[in-house]
């Protein structure tokens, strides 16, 4: 038999017990680390344009945490797939990152590779942000869950409205055989024929080293513009080569998007005296405001150079907080609700999250190359605000 004394020290440690345990051993209050994983190809043809964006990323998500890289004392940690721009080793990334419970996933340079991500994403219910590709169909009304950081091919050619004439004109579209290049052959056509544009098609496979024929084939085609759409970063100088040697550029005005930061010498000097029509949605100094002079300094101070795809991975950034801020259970349903009610300012100017797609509407730009001091360079010619796809 219990003294009452030992029966008194036995109900007040067995209160202590109860009152402690439900606090150690709930889940809901245990706080851990925010995991997003970022699917990309870091290397191949795609490396230099992914580097870009995990650079724009890194630092937006530095800068608007004021450099603590958390949120509500919670830790953003990134977790860096390479895909390699095959969709089989995307899939395997994406699948493993869902097993360990990431919960948000990001990224992609590669079109094939995000159109075979987004239904992944509806099928294990995860916030997914593509990146850098641009197939217009990666984001669709019937996919809640993806949203995209950049732009589409149908924004690439909204900076060709002011181009006058199209009636009758003969345009040469010469796009890459994959889901790129096929998108922005649609995007293209959507919008020369309905003004009265003659359309003829030049399909390069990828794998192209030698584009002698297909810059020929162009040149016989006399035609008055050319529109190019290539991807294949490391083989680009040598398709644009190939058809200056060919002449193309003596009848066709060529149409294309600014290329890379490294590239500018090269194609600065290939379309000397051309007048070459460049669309783009950013490039360094764009937009003039706080965020573009701190991201500035501080990649020059760590001799890091900005490029087309920097500003695509500081609105992932932003899009990642907001998708996170005033949601501490990290439901996917309150990130897709917050996103969709999104403003934001970035790198090239004011965005906002389209609800009906999911597309960002943005600013695009039409640009060209200019000499300074010795050095090509990109300059504003025109600004189209709020494009809507």
């Amino acid at each position: 038999m219990l003294r009452k004394s030992s029966l008194k020290t036995a109900l007040v440690s067995a209160l202590a017990i109860a009152l402690i345990l439900p606090v150690s051993t709930n889940p809901a209050n245990a706080v851990g680390d925010i995991n997003i994983g970022v699917i990309t190809s870091t290397s191949g043809v795609l490396k230099s344009n992914s580097e870009a964006y995990i650079d724009g990323l890194e630092w937006g998500l530095k800068y608007f945490t004021n450099g603590k890289n958390s949120i509500n004392g919670r830790k953003l940690v990134l977790t860096k797939r390479d895909d390699g721009a095959d969709p089989a080793i995307a899939t395997t990334a994406f699948k493993e990152m869902v097993s360990k419970g990431t919960n948000i996933i990001v990224g992609t340079a590669s079109s094939p590779v995000a159109l075979t991500l987004a239904p992944l994403a509806a099928q294990n219910k995860v916030l997914y942000i593509s990146g850098i590709a641009k197939n217009d169909y990666i984001t669709t009304p019937a996919n809640k869950y993806v949203f995209r950081s950049g732009n589409t091919s149908q924004q690439d050619v909204a900076p060709l409205t002011k181009l006058k004439p199209i009636k009758g004109k003969k345009f040469i579209l010469f796009v890459e055989d994959n889901s790129f290049g096929l998108g922005s052959l649609i995007a293209a056509k959507a919008f020369l024929l309905p003004k009265g544009a003659n359309v003829e098609e030049v399909k390069v496979p990828t794998a192209t080293v030698d584009f002698t024929p297909f810059a020929k084939k162009a040149a016989d085609m006399k035609a008055d513009y050319i529109f190019v759409a290539w991807s294949n970063t490391p083989t680009a100088s040598a398709l644009f080569t190939a058809l200056d040697q060919q002449k193309v550029y003596a009848s066709a005005r060529p149409i294309t998007a600014l290329p890379g930061a490294e590239q500018y010498e090269t194609f600065g000097n290939l379309f000397d005296g051309v007048n070459a029509i460049m669309t783009s949605s950013y490039f360094p100094g764009v937009v003039k405001n706080k965020m573009a002079a701190s991201l500035a300094t501080d990649f020059s101070k760590a001799g890091k150079v900005q490029d087309l795809h920097t500003a695509i991975g500081v609105n992932a950034a932003q899009m990642i907080i907001a998708a996170i801020r005033g949601n501490s259970s990290l439901d996917v349903e309150k990130m897709i609700t917050s996103l969709e009610s999104l403003s934001f300012v970035g790198l090239s100017g004011l965005n906002k999250i389209n609800k009906l797609n999911h597309t960002l509407i943005q600013s695009m730009f039409l640009v060209k190359l200019t000499k300074v001091n010795g050095r090509y360079l990109p300059s504003l010619v025109s600004t189209y605000y709020n494009v809507i796809v």
